[in-house]
């Protein structure tokens, strides 16, 4: 590391501070706005302190050991949580319906189908929208290439989440036509061009 490592020790002590603080603000009896909100300004501070350092290695090497702290903390809750007294429910996530539920596989066909084939077509617009808005802003097409590719699953993920936290059909359709709308206006002006 160069001159500028002493920022990432610091921005690593941060990080670490950061889900001390955070870890102390979730298991408080009431919820604290300020105590949350110093975890996070801590957070923030700490990832651009070592940033600054040494740029992306820096804020990797300072992010392990956030992420070490994390773990650690979450290992002694698990191995100090006491055992749960009542039995689990055959049901996992809510697959399989209890007995005497109706198992509603349309309903449920029509989730996967919103959130995964719908989902990514309306992904795949969006991202080759923002590669032909790249192309009408000048950039060359390996730039424009690589920001669709990097979009895609990014844009699927947000997709699919925000859809299975909708509760209308409406809102899911209408949410999933925005974005293919907007890439697909946007590959038409960029190929009329």
């Amino acid at each position: 590391m160069n001159e500028t490592a002493p920022l990432v020790w610091i921005g690593a002590a941060g990080l670490v501070a950061a889900v001390l603080q955070l870890r102390r603000a979730w298991g408080l009896p009431r919820r604290s706005a300020a105590a949350n909100g110093i975890g996070w300004a801590l957070l923030l501070i700490g990832a651009a302190l070592a940033l600054t350092g040494n740029g992306a290695w820096g804020l990797a090497v300072a992010s392990l050991f956030g992420m070490t702290t994390a773990a650690l903390l979450l290992a002694h809750a698990g191995w100090t949580s006491p055992r749960g007294k009542g039995r689990a429910s055959d049901r996992k996530a809510h697959m399989l319906p209890e007995q005497g539920e109706p198992r509603a596989l349309g309903r449920r066909l029509l989730t996967f189908l919103l959130t995964i084939p719908l989902a990514f077509a309306a992904a795949l617009l969006a991202a080759l929208g923002v590669r032909a808005l790249a192309g009408m802003a000048g950039w060359s097409d390996a730039d424009g290439n690589a920001t669709a590719l990097l979009l895609l699953p990014l844009l699927w993920g947000i997709l699919a989440f925000w859809l299975l936290m909708l509760p209308r059909r409406g809102a899911q359709c209408a949410l999933l036509a925005v974005p293919a709308a907007a890439g697909l206006g946007l590959i038409l002006v960029g190929g009329a061009i």
